[in-house]
């Protein structure tokens, strides 16, 4: 009964949320009121699936300051919470394909989405090219998902380099954003809800001002480390937690 509610509220809250996009995108340069418009469809559905969550580490960043988040990939439910958890004014991008859907597409330029194309390496690089002058000129920030796809297992799969790419281009500070739990209560390949709940961990953002192609690596890195310390951290949590209560 809970997935039917909650896609029901899913088709209700994109029906309602895209109408105010697709008016106003088109004239809000620096996507504040999509922006808005997009937290509150995030937290909308999140309501709707009942999910209690926690977030650790708001104190990390700035809400008038630009990012690049890079966030662990487990469960559908990740791109929502990471959208209603992190403050600041967030634009997505997305592979070229998703524009040619009617009213959806639409709706993405509106707000602001910032079109990839994967599958040819001259047209991607020239994807970033402009990805890299979108973020120059403007205030928004973005959410990446470094893992390409859902890890089945919870453990971190290997990164794509070329978010990193990008935050070092972009001289923008990247930060690695933790979500434990979305991968227990919504699986990948599931839609039947489990119980539990979901923390967000975010981390210190890493410089990248002086960073050039070469750091890559470094930068990669030091972004799974941070992700993987946070995993590490909550088990360990979970362990104390354990003996304590059986003391």
């Amino acid at each position: 009964m809970r997935s039917i509610w909650v896609i029901l509220n899913i088709v209700i809250s994109v029906g309602i949320i895209s109408i105010p996009i697709l008016f106003l995108g088109w004239f809000d340069k620096n996507k504040i009121l999509t922006g808005k418009l997009t937290h509150i469809w995030a937290r909308w559905v999140i309501w709707a699936t009942g999910i209690n969550y926690e977030i650790i580490g708001l104190g990390n960043i700035q809400q008038d300051k630009q990012y690049i988040f890079m966030c662990n990939h487990e469960s559908a439910l990740d791109i929502l919470f990471s959208i209603a958890c992190l403050p600041c004014n967030i634009v997505f991008l997305a592979k070229k394909e998703l524009f040619r859907i009617p009213v959806f597409g639409w709706a993405l330029l509106a707000a602001g989405t910032i079109k990839i194309d994967r599958k040819n390496p001259e047209r991607a690089k020239k994807s970033v090219d402009n990805a890299v002058e979108t973020f120059k000129g403007s205030t928004f920030s973005t959410i990446i998902y470094p893992e390409g796809t859902r890890s089945d297992t919870g453990e971190l799969l290997p990164f794509k380099k070329g978010g990193f790419i990008l935050a070092i281009r972009s001289k923008l500070p990247l930060v690695p954003v933790t979500i434990i739990g979305a991968g227990n209560i919504l699986p990948k390949g599931s839609f039947i809800f489990r119980k539990g709940q979901i923390k967000i961990i975010i981390s210190d953002p890493i410089e990248t001002l002086n960073m050039t192609i070469e750091d890559k690596e470094k930068l990669i890195g030091r972004c799974r480390e941070a992700m993987t310390l946070n995993k590490t951290y909550n088990a360990n949590e979970k362990v104390r937690d354990c003996e304590l209560f059986s003391v």
